[in-house]
């Protein structure tokens, strides 16, 4: 993640914007990100962060472009009408209702920005051949062991 925040960096004084970047541990990063605090009084502005498409793969679980201000994830993004979208979509009575209104909330997303993807990526694992009876995850490279063994 300090490569995206140095990338992240050089846009935004590129921008004109007065920038400082502080390179935290996990630990300081969400202890921080919980302030409300101006950045003058240990408040943030930005920070950068990673989850795998499982957690976020429907608006109903997305946490991450939620609308919904002090119940909303850190930076408490606030939009009524994606809020209102997202209850529709998960009311909707068919695929093709909640494609519709899930277009919607894309198109909406752009509109009020509760976050900018940095980008994806498919992070690589291996195993040992002689492994036996490793279930499938879909987090790809968390998988549970219990049931795993060597021939």
């Amino acid at each position: 993640m300090h490569g995206q925040a140095l990338v992240t960096l050089d846009a935004l004084r590129k921008a004109g914007l007065n920038v400082e970047l502080q390179a935290n541990d996990w630990g300081t990063l969400i202890t921080r990100r919980t302030s409300k605090e101006p950045v003058e009084k240990n408040g943030w502005s930005i920070f950068h962060t990673w989850t795998s498409a499982p957690d976020f793969f429907s608006p109903a679980v997305n946490i991450l472009v939620r609308g919904g201000g002090e119940k909303a994830w850190f930076g408490w993004p606030s939009d009524a009408k994606h809020e209102e979208l997202r209850m529709k979509w998960a009311r909707a009575e068919s695929i093709e209702e909640r494609k519709k209104v899930a277009r919607e909330m894309q198109e909406n997303a752009w509109n009020f920005v509760p976050l900018v993807w940095f980008g994806q990526w498919v992070q690589p694992y291996l195993m040992r051949a002689n492994l036996n009876g490793v279930l499938k995850s879909p987090w790809g490279w968390f998988r549970p062991w219990w049931n795993v063994d060597k021939t």
